[in-house]
């Protein structure tokens, strides 16, 4: 079934204006109209999480009072968190996991961190999807990784603009 863009425009909760309107229009439109509501689950937004962002994924742990005993990574993975607190984590503390599990989770137009990491230390293009089902890949990252240990990786102004 294929929705006109009204309808589209109706379900996002927008209403169009008399005349058309170009697709720039609406995908400002559209980023106006994002309600930043639900939960995700950290072992979601977790799995992005490469360690690349200076400690920035502790600390929104610790700003959530999520407790993490091993120092990096959340003790309940089943715990969920508000998509607002996420967005925060990524905007305030600079958590790459955080921006790349809303820039998965709302469709945004943004660099993947865990792309741009995982160029980084294996030097290579589009691993993104297979980091996630490649336990193979997964220990080779693991491998090159400490080579990189004191690296921070920057997050891009075009993440942050996304995000806000």
């Amino acid at each position: 079934m294929r929705l006109s863009r009204r309808q589209l425009l109706a379900a996002a909760g927008l209403t169009a204006l008399a005349g058309g309107i170009s697709s720039n229009e609406s995908a400002a439109a559209a980023a106006l109209a994002r309600t930043w509501s639900g939960e995700i689950q950290v072992s979601d937004w977790e799995q992005y999480y490469l360690g690349l962002d200076g400690g920035a994924h502790q600390k929104a742990l610790k700003a959530l009072g999520i407790a993490h005993r091993d120092g990096v990574r959340a003790d309940e993975q089943y715990l969920m968190v508000p998509v607002e607190s996420v967005r925060r984590a990524a905007l305030e503390f600079g958590d790459h996991a955080a921006a790349d599990v809303l820039r998965a989770r709302f469709g945004l137009d943004s660099p993947s961190m865990l792309g741009r990491g995982l160029k980084l230390v294996l030097g290579q293009d589009r691993l993104e999807k297979r980091y996630f089902d490649e336990p193979g890949l997964q220990l080779r990252y693991i491998g090159y990784r400490r080579r990189f240990a004191n690296y921070v990786l920057p997050m891009p102004s075009a993440v942050r603009k996304a995000l806000a």
